[in-house]
């Protein structure tokens, strides 16, 4: 055999082998996820239900409209949402999913099945991590890492495991970074038809959040790379980006986000920034882990003033001396080992740059967008360990990379032992 086929055949080897890995390391995340989210999911009604604790409330309200909303289907009758309660509204993607499970089931109120369906859904989350990590060109290990952190980290696993829209919202999240990034090294139909579907879904459970990811994955998918080749210029990769820019406005504005985005934006006559005050000094007041309740972003004076102090409470609460209820109390442990992540977040980031810069500002993009919203908009702890776990799973490869190098430079730093006096050097080849 010449030496080009050797090179073949081992390129051939080495790329079964990594094909082989990724299955693997994907059905682990996957299996572990899926039971650890199905036996949380079971304790957290088990406990609500039986042990009389307010644990998924929110959930049973989603879950009961859900019901309804099948009953009404079978019973031949049609359901206006907008008639329905409030809480509804901002989780139409979640009522209607469990609505159409009643459906299917003929009426039969099977909860612990839909348990188990939505965690299976759910469950792919840290493999979608796990392949963000990868095509932002981290290594193996790393990227594993990063799908272990989502798997077994409590906030992730609570989400998902009970019928909250943050489930939903994680999932559509992780799917739509993998596919732009996917779309920033080229063209596929899977890829920009999963996008879009990803931006009109997160508009049935969190809507600025499809907002924030069109305009987050427009910008970004203009910063196009050359994969595969050191010889291509730069002029094909930004005209095919545009191409595919071009083609992801088009469908957005065709499916009707843009014109619904301008009348949720421009509907109010007093403004955006006096609507999110109004929320904010809602959740602040209503809440017994409100904090800031004086604080004002009516104007946008008021919101540049409020906003340095108002992000650092966004990304540390609870910390330890703030104890209020069970829940609350329960997440302080976990809030402080994510606490500690964040330097490697940093390192990890930086790291990551220099592996896809276009990929890592996307994330930025997606995530500081995110943290300015929920800045403004957010005011009681619950809320804020809620919607923090959005930024935490974009954040999670930059944990993982940040936490390798750490680990890699302990190593390093270990002293050697020296050789004992009198020791046998040992030869090479012997047992």
């Amino acid at each position: 055999m010449t030496s080009v086929g050797k090179r073949a055949t081992r390129t051939v080897t080495r790329s079964g082998t990594g094909v082989a890995i990724v299955r693997r390391t994907a059905r682990r995340l996957y299996g572990w996820a899926f039971v650890i989210r199905a036996l949380v999911g079971f304790l957290a009604y088990a406990l609500t239900i039986y042990g009389d604790l307010p644990i998924v409330e929110d959930a049973r309200f989603y879950e009961q409209i859900g019901y309804e909303v099948a009953d009404d289907w079978l019973s031949g009758k049609s359901v206006d949402f907008d008639s329905l309660p409030e809480g509804v509204q901002t989780a139409r993607l979640l009522v209607t999913a469990i609505a159409v499970f009643y459906f299917v089931t003929g009426g039969v109120r099977a909860l612990p099945v839909l348990l188990v369906v939505y965690s299976a859904v759910t469950a792919l989350v840290p493999i979608y991590v796990y392949r963000v990590a990868r095509a932002l060109d981290a290594p193996e290990s790393v990227a594993r890492r990063a799908g272990w952190l989502v798997t077994l980290s409590p906030a992730f696993v609570f989400w998902s495991g009970s019928l909250y829209k943050e489930g939903l919202t994680l999932l559509l999240l992780s799917v739509a970074a993998y596919h732009t990034l996917r779309l920033q090294s080229g063209w596929t139909t899977r890829s920009i038809g999963a996008l879009v579907l990803c931006v009109v879904a997160l508009w049935g459970v969190r809507f600025y959040l499809a907002v924030l990811l069109a305009l987050a994955a427009g910008v970004s998918l203009l910063w196009g790379r050359a994969v595969g080749t050191a010889t291509r210029t730069r002029a094909p990769v930004i005209v095919r980006q545009v191409a595919i820019l071009s083609i992801f406005a088009v469908v957005i504005v065709s499916v009707g986000l843009a014109a619904r985005t301008d009348r949720v934006l421009f509907e109010s006559d007093e403004g955006v920034l006096v609507d999110l005050d109004v929320r904010r000094a809602g959740s602040a007041r209503e809440a017994r882990s409100g904090y800031l309740p004086e604080a004002s972003v009516a104007t946008p004076e008021e919101a540049l003033q409020y906003s340095p102090l108002g992000l650092v409470y966004f990304l540390t609460v609870p910390l330890p001396w703030q104890l209020g209820s069970i829940r609350q109390n329960l997440i302080i442990p976990e809030n402080l080992f994510w606490l500690a992540l964040y330097p490697l977040m940093v390192v990890g980031g930086a790291r990551a740059l220099r592996s896809n810069r276009a990929g890592v500002v996307f994330l930025l993009l997606m995530t500081v967008g995110m943290c300015i919203v929920y800045t403004l908009l957010v005011a009681n702890v619950g809320t804020a360990y809620r919607m923090r776990s959005q930024v935490w799973l974009l954040w999670a490869p930059f944990a993982a990379w940040g936490w390798e190098i750490w680990r890699a430079g302990r190593i390093r730093a270990r002293p050697r032992r020296a050789p004992r006096v009198g020791a046998r050097p040992t030869r090479v080849g012997s047992r």
